[in-house]
């Protein structure tokens, strides 16, 4: 399983689009791994992890042939995660020789919902008919090729009832990756869903949009306060063993602490610090 962070930023960005915190003007200055951009997922190279605004801009970056995309899975729709105009011009007289002409998307029923409430004047039929979609429904496993994806009910969206976020368990072949984002501590099902498995998985991708500071429980994000509390419950079921690849994404700059801070204090504790471009081979 090869697995490509394309974005590693929370909402805003860093620099974040309108700010000229200290944190916002040293990225800035240093460039680098300290220029983070939406967060987005790619695996392999025809399943993709949520879909921001940057989208385009990651494939310019990464030289990416987005058409060989052929499964998208959205955790939740919140603008940096999923930014559905950028779907209208797939196909149709936009796009032309595609590797895969049909993309099938996964996620909630809102997250759907929210596409159709915003692009249906715009997306053309030829484009919709290529599009096909799978809601999803917490705990249950669905196969998109050779992947098998769980998708899982993450701790976030509080200000929205009824919306259903998502973060996912993704098996293919004897490869597995936790993808934990956007989402504070996990709730008692998930906790219960996790012991029944009763065997580590490869990678965990903690979400670590707080940087230093601890959101704790009642929280929809987390710092890495938070990732070493949960790594040491993930042990204590047997999900995290030694073996276990973990790494820190999704960045604020309110967190405040540069890319070189990050590494500095959490390498030391066994986490691996994510940025843009960074490639992982499970």
């Amino acid at each position: 399983m090869n697995i490509q962070y394309l974005g590693t930023a929370a909402a805003e960005g860093w620099p974040a689009v309108f700010c000229n915190c200290d944190a916002c003007l040293e990225a800035a200055k240093r460039g680098g791994k300290n220029i983070r951009t939406r967060s987005q997922t790619l695996i392999n190279d025809d399943l993709l992890l949520d879909f921001p605004p940057d989208t385009y801009l990651h494939k310019l970056q990464q030289g990416l042939d987005l058409s060989r995309v052929a499964y998208l899975f959205i955790t939740h729709w919140h603008m940096d995660h999923f930014y559905p105009q950028e779907l209208t011009i797939r196909g149709s007289g936009y796009s032309h020789k595609m590797a895969s002409q049909e993309l099938n998307i996964y996620c909630s029923q809102d997250a759907k919902d929210f596409f159709f409430s915003g692009v249906t004047w715009e997306l053309e039929e030829e484009s919709a008919n290529d599009l096909h979609w799978h809601i999803l429904t917490p705990f249950e496993p669905v196969q998109a090729g050779p992947y098998t994806v769980t998708p899982l009910p993450a701790h976030h969206m509080k200000e929205r009832p009824g919306s259903q976020p998502l973060f996912y368990l993704i098996e293919e072949g004897d490869k597995s990756l936790l993808y934990c984002h956007d989402t504070g501590r996990f709730s008692d099902e998930v906790w219960d869903f996790l012991k029944k498995r009763q065997r580590p998985v490869d990678m965990i991708s903690f979400d670590c949009t707080g940087g230093p500071i601890e959101n704790g429980p009642r929280s929809g994000h987390m710092g890495y306060p938070d990732d070493i509390l949960i790594r040491e419950q993930l042990r204590e079921i047997g999900i995290c063993d030694d073996h276990t690849l973990c790494v820190v994404n999704h960045f604020s700059h309110n967190g405040g602490m540069l890319h070189e801070e990050l590494c500095e204090k959490l390498e030391p504790l066994g986490f691996t610090v994510s940025y843009d471009g960074m490639r992982i081979e499970l």
